[in-house]
């Protein structure tokens, strides 16, 4: 993969966890049901960015500045 593509990957995924909760969530879920999504979102969304992260940084050592 070249460096573009692994940079265009992690800019989505730093902004995941945002877009997720950010959408439409808000508007329909209660105050505790959107706490309770926004931890479950933020810790699947942490595993994969931890995933995918480490293997992009590996391949493109100069993406982790």
């Amino acid at each position: 993969m070249n460096i573009d593509i692994a940079r265009h990957i992690a800019v989505l995924l730093l902004g995941a966890r945002e877009n997720l909760l950010n959408s439409s969530l808000p508007n329909h879920l209660s105050v505790g049901d959107h706490a309770a999504f926004s931890k479950a979102i933020g810790s699947t969304v942490a595993a994969i960015q931890l995933d995918v992260m480490n293997k992009l940084f590996a391949d493109h050592p100069a993406l982790e500045s």
